[in-house]
C-alpha cells in the first residue's frame, strides 16, 4: 500500500537565523537599541518668509506753500487801491470794507506755513494726520505726476460737499503707490480748477 502524504495539513516552518547571545543580552538590558537601526527622516518644507502688504509712509505738507509772492502781492496792492478809490469818491462804504478786508485776509494766509502731516497708504485706505479715508468712503484717486510741477495724490470723497483731498507725493514711487490704490478704488482723471490754478499763482 502506498503511502499518502496530506499537503493541506502540512505546515512550513520558517526557521531564523539564531541570534547571538551576546546582542540579546544587549537588547534586554537596553531595548531602546532595539529600534536604534531604525532612522526615519522628514523633509521639513522650509518656512518662507511671509511678505508683509505694501504700504507707504512719509511726510508732506498740509497744503501747497509757493514761496513766490509778487503775484500775491499786486492783488493785495489792487485790492487796497480800489478800496482807497471808493473811500475818496464816497462811492461805495461797503464794498470799500469789504476790498479791505480780503487784502488782510490774503496777507495773513500767505504768511501762514503748512504743518507737515504724517501720510500713510495701505490695504486700509489713506492716512492724513489723524484723519483716516477708509477706501469705501472714497469715489476715485488720481496721481498728478508733472515732472515740472506739484507731484499729488488727489482724492475725490463720495460726499458730495467735501473738495478733493490732495497730498503731496514728495519722493514716494507714483508707479508702486497707483499699483496700490488701484485694487481698492478707481482711477479717474482729476481736471484742476480754476480756483486751484489761481491760488498756485498767487502763491497761496
Amino acid at each position: 500500500m502506498a503511502h499518502i502524504v496530506n499537503l493541506r495539513k502540512l505546515k512550513k516552518k520558517v526557521e531564523e537565523p539564531p541570534k547571538k547571545v551576546e546582542e540579546l543580552l544587549v537588547v534586554a538590558q537596553k531595548p531602546e537599541l532595539a529600534t536604534s537601526n531604525v532612522v526615519t527622516t522628514f523633509d521639513v518644507p522650509e518656512m518662507s518668509e511671509a511678505k508683509s502688504p505694501p504700504r507707504f509712509d512719509w511726510e508732506a505738507p498740509s497744503f501747497y506753500y509757493n514761496p513766490q509772492k509778487k503775484y500775491l502781492a499786486l492783488v493785495v496792492i489792487a485790492l487796497m487801491a480800489g478800496a482807497v478809490a471808493l473811500l475818496f469818491y464816497d462811492r461805495d462804504m461797503l464794498l470799500a470794507i469789504f476790498l479791505m478786508l480780503s487784502s488782510l485776509v490774503l496777507v495773513l494766509y500767505a504768511n501762514k506755513k503748512p504743518d507737515i502731516s504724517k501720510i500713510k497708504v495701505d490695504q486700509a485706505g489713506v492716512c492724513i494726520g489723524e484723519r483716516l479715508y477708509y477706501y469705501k468712503e472714497l469715489k476715485s484717486f488720481w496721481i498728478d505726476y508733472n515732472p515740472h510741477g506739484p507731484k499729488e495724490l488727489s482724492l475725490e470723497a463720495r460726499k458730495w460737499y467735501l473738495p478733493h483731498i490732495k497730498v503731496s507725493l514728495e519722493q514716494e514711487d507714483p508707479l508702486e503707490l497707483r499699483s496700490l490704490m488701484v485694487n481698492f478704488v478707481p482711477e479717474r482723471v482729476h481736471e484742476q480748477s480754476l480756483i486751484d490754478a489761481i491760488a498756485r499763482k498767487l502763491g497761496l
